[in-house]
């Protein structure tokens, strides 16, 4: 895999900005800096307080313990005032978009759904449905949260994607880094329609990915340990239109 470009985040061209290189490129880094001064330090602790009781994700394999995770689903409105969110029920779904998915149900434990109606959730919920109503015109999004904690040993690495290179088939989707400790690796590869492959490495809180998940592909490189146990804690949301004629969702694939 030949790398020839490396993407720092940005924070100095704002939304519409970003939108635009999204439009461009299917893909925009945000600096966490940027977004973590508009947000309130207890805001962000309580947010990041989730990441401290995900159970071990026993869909990837049997014995595997690098990875924890818990799902959840909102519906997301834009109004005038900003976003109106709404919890929807926890679902099993399948992912035939991916291989290593396909024909496979998988049901994740639920977040709480004080999480779900934090205020930290609502800034980064109407950061991400802002840049896709940018680029879609949309308004109404069904929202799937992904809560990721990867946790690399000395001896053994952790895989953020074990899937690999690939597109979940959603229409957005953001991905917020929570926490990085004592890690190395990690790397955040994007593959656009043409040209070679894009690296950017989340390192500070709230650093940002955001893809046209169906413009381009994208992986993750194995997480070290630094210096005892490596841990990376990352949001993932995945946005996909919501029908209004009959307040069914549509084009929803499903989870990562």
């Amino acid at each position: 895999m030949t790398i020839n470009r490396t993407v720092r985040p940005s924070g100095t061209t704002g939304s519409a900005g970003h939108a635009e290189a999204i439009r461009r490129d299917g893909f925009a880094v945000l600096a966490g800096q940027h977004l973590r001064a508009q947000l309130p330090d207890p805001e962000f602790a309580a947010l990041r307080e989730a990441w401290a009781d995900l159970p071990v994700d026993e869909q990837v394999a049997e014995g595997v313990t690098y990875r924890r995770r818990r799902y959840g689903r909102v519906r997301v409105v834009l109004g005038a005032d900003g976003p109106v969110v709404t919890p929807l029920a926890n679902t099993a779904f399948r992912q035939d978009t991916i291989p290593l998915w396909r024909g496979r149900t998988r049901v994740f434990a639920p977040v709480a759904e004080e999480f779900l109606r934090s205020p930290a959730l609502r800034f980064l919920l109407a950061l991400d449905a802002g840049l896709a109503r940018d680029l879609s015109g949309m308004t109404d999004w069904e929202v799937g949260l992904h809560l990721v904690r990867i946790i690399a040993q000395p001896t053994s690495a952790g895989l953020p994607t074990p899937e690999g290179r690939h597109s979940d088939g959603h229409h957005f989707v953001g991905m917020h880094l929570i926490r990085r400790d004592n890690c190395t690796g990690g790397l955040s590869v994007i593959h656009p329609r043409q040209g070679p492959p894009v690296e950017s490495t989340l390192t500070e809180p709230l650093d940002s990915l955001f893809v046209a998940d169906r413009e381009v592909t994208h992986e993750v490189t194995p997480v070290g340990a630094e210096n005892g146990t490596g841990v990376r804690d990352m949001l993932l949301v995945d946005l996909n239109r919501w029908r209004s004629d009959d307040g069914a969702p549509t084009d929803r694939p499903g989870g990562r």
